[in-house]
């Protein structure tokens, strides 16, 4: 396919042609997913582990194993010429990486389907919501579910706080430029070594460490072997998916909560500042992280308007309405989404102020969805920047430096172009929920930035109950907000890019 681009040499316009190889772009996405399709393989592998600890979910198995093995020898097939690829431009990694959160989505309906006799659609939507971390489910009466899909549930959390791309990174595809950009299209910027694969293995083994010490937490604080492996994994991975209808609030118990805002707030956390903490063994790394900090002021603001509003408005006792506050801002802005309380019963100003925090999210380079903190933070720079360039004599130079960082102007404005995006989809999922359900605006706006921010707190419209397009809607909200937007506009033009050369041969 051809574009043209004209340009200006001299005194004359001049009409340059540049070439875009579909060909070499297909031959390319093809062998990244294929790469990343042999992991997904993999990980449908694990939970057949249960059945040595569940002998009576034994019969389950077939349900993880032949697609497991399937995906890795349809992975193989479309890898096998992995090696004869030089070099990935960020196009084609964003293609493939857009792709792979919805053919892994695809690939993972069927002990969905096979074991709970879910419809496709609702089985697609808890897939989706699994692997971006979201937490909205389809599924009620969890407890009466087998254990083996409650884990498969919590295991693609896991697999998907780290990125799907991420886990290739780390075990699969070999070091280089693909590997940088896969990275950079899972909107990931952070290195904390030089190379790219070393990063991500560097992540994993943080991961790891984190997801085992939260298991013996839960553990050592009452909870079964199995529910403390099931949030440890969904509370590191900022999913929130748990294994009782009631989330967290099952347990009633506060030290279980204490662990579990500890856990959420090291999932939203950057992992180079985690890597900082290890490596020089200092909490002070943790607390001169700017975002670290914006996120603790976020959170003490919203807690005290919450607790005020909960007491007068929500009749709560004090003790109770900090507790909740506390939890629930926690949940919101780091994009878990577990609760211990129904927040349909909440009154609206809370419903909005949790909406907030859910579309500012956790750090950037972290498990966490929304604009993240990052950005948040230097919209607020910019501002002061631009009061700063009008009282200050002409020709004042401003360095534009957040937490040793000096941002160009170029990357300011992508930050903008970014927030205003992101806030076009909030908006408009909103309005056409509201039109489309009839629910207020408060109700709406929340369920809205909970699948965008792939956060998967509710006030109870995400339901089987919901109409088809709604469904559709929140499922893409979901995907769209975990690639961060413009991968996924990447995606769509080169599908339409794809189809319109085809169309015309």
């Amino acid at each position: 396919m051809f574009l043209f681009l004209t340009c200006k040499i001299g005194n004359r316009m001049v009409k340059l042609r540049t070439f875009i190889n579909i060909s070499e772009d297909l031959f390319v996405i093809r062998n990244l997913i294929g790469a990343i399709l042999q992991g997904i393989g993999l990980a449908y592998l694990v939970p057949v582990l249960l059945a040595w600890f569940y002998p009576e979910e034994i019969p389950l198995v077939i349900y993880f194993a032949i697609p497991g093995f399937s995906c890795i020898i349809l992975g193989w097939v479309l890898s096998k010429h992995m090696e004869k690829i030089e070099d990935v431009n960020l196009r084609q990694a964003m293609m493939a990486s857009a792709f792979i959160w919805l053919f892994a989505s695809l690939v993972s309906v069927i002990p969905f389907m096979g074991i709970a006799k879910m419809r496709f659609v609702d089985s697609y939507f808890e897939t989706m919501s699994a692997w971006t971390g979201t937490g909205l489910t389809m599924m009620s009466n969890l407890e009466s579910y087998p254990k083996i899909l409650l884990f498969w549930r919590a295991w693609m959390q896991w697999l998907g706080g780290i990125g799907i791309v991420l886990v290739a990174l780390t075990v699969l595809i070999r070091p280089g430029v693909a590997a940088a950009r896969l990275y950079k299209a899972e909107a990931r910027s952070e290195r904390i070594l030089p190379n790219f694969v070393n990063t991500a293995k560097i992540i994993v083994q943080i991961y790891a460490v984190l997801t085992l010490l939260g298991i013996y937490l839960y553990y050592s604080n009452g909870m079964s072997l199995f529910d403390a492996t099931i949030h440890s994994m969904t509370g590191l991975g900022t999913g929130g998916m748990s294994s009782h209808d009631l989330s967290i609030g099952y347990f009633n118990s506060l030290a279980i909560e204490t662990v579990t805002v500890f856990l959420m707030i090291m999932g939203a956390t950057n992992f180079t500042v985690h890597y900082r903490m290890f490596k020089n063994r200092s909490l002070k790394e943790f607390f001169r992280d700017i975002q670290v900090r914006y996120m603790l002021y976020f959170i003490t603001l919203i807690v005290a308007l919450m607790t005020y509003s909960l007491v007068f408005f929500g009749h709560l006792t004090p003790i109770r309405a900090l507790r909740e506050s506390i939890f629930h801002a926690v949940s919101a802005i780091t994009c878990t989404g577990f609760g211990i309380s129904n927040l349909a019963e909440y009154p609206e100003i809370d419903k909005i102020l949790l909406a907030i925090l859910m579309v500012i999210g956790g750090s950037a380079g972290s498990t966490s969805g929304g604009i993240k903190l990052i950005r948040i933070v230097l919209m607020y720079q910019s501002l002061k920047w631009t009061i700063e360039q009008a009282i200050l004599p002409k020709g004042a130079v401003i360095r534009k430096r957040v937490n040793g960082y000096e941002f160009t102007e170029e990357e300011i404005q992508e930050v903008l172009g970014f927030t205003m995006t992101y806030i076009a989809f909030l908006l408009l999922g909103t309005l056409y929920i509201m039109l489309r359900l009839g629910v207020r605006f408060a109700d709406a706006l929340f369920e809205v930035a909970s699948a965008i921010g792939n956060v998967g707190l509710s006030v109870g419209i995400t339901s089987p109950l919901l109409p088809l397009d709604i469904k559709i809607l929140l499922t893409i909200l979901m995907w769209v907000g975990r690639l961060e937007i413009f991968s996924t506009i990447v995606f769509i033009v080169g599908l339409a890019m794809i189809f319109s050369r085809r169309s015309k041969e």
